[in-house]
């Protein structure tokens, strides 16, 4: 009797996890793999606003609304906001809200590039997991000074 029961339950079991992973699907497809994806979806893109390599995107909102908007969909590795707007760091990408025509223009770049850019504005407040440490010295002994 136990027989005919066991591959009922792998059945549902099997059934379960497909309908977990559809869900989670579903939410990757909507969300967008990154917070590049997310801005490209939920805002306007502005390509007369474009700088170099920066895409721009606009909203009506004002730049504290997008900010936190943003936020609330992805999590910045770190942030820095002052007079001229707020920027966010993320593994692979920068994502820049400023004020403009009384809402907001959004950029996002590589971080690399956004660094180099943004760098007096940014430089002494993002963290960095790795890499952007040329001008740290103090790394022991044998870091070949």
């Amino acid at each position: 009797m136990s027989t005919t029961t066991k591959p009922k339950t792998w059945f549902w079991i099997s059934g379960l996890l497909a309908g977990i992973a559809a869900i989670i699907a579903i939410i990757v497809i909507a969300r967008g793999t990154s917070v590049r994806d997310y801005v490209d979806d939920t805002y306007t893109r502005a390509a007369t606003l474009d700088l170099d390599d920066e895409i721009a995107y606009t909203s009506t909102a004002a730049p504290s609304v997008v900010t936190s908007t943003i936020v609330g969909a992805w999590k910045p590795v770190s942030q820095y906001a002052d007079a001229s707007g707020v920027y966010l760091r993320y593994n692979d990408d920068m994502v820049l809200v400023r004020p403009h025509n009384g809402g907001s223009v959004i950029r996002v770049d590589d971080v690399d590039r956004a660094y180099r850019r943004y760098h007096s504005h940014v430089g002494g407040y993002w963290g960095w997991t790795s890499g952007h440490g040329e001008s740290f010295r103090g790394r022991g002994p044998g870091a070949g000074k």
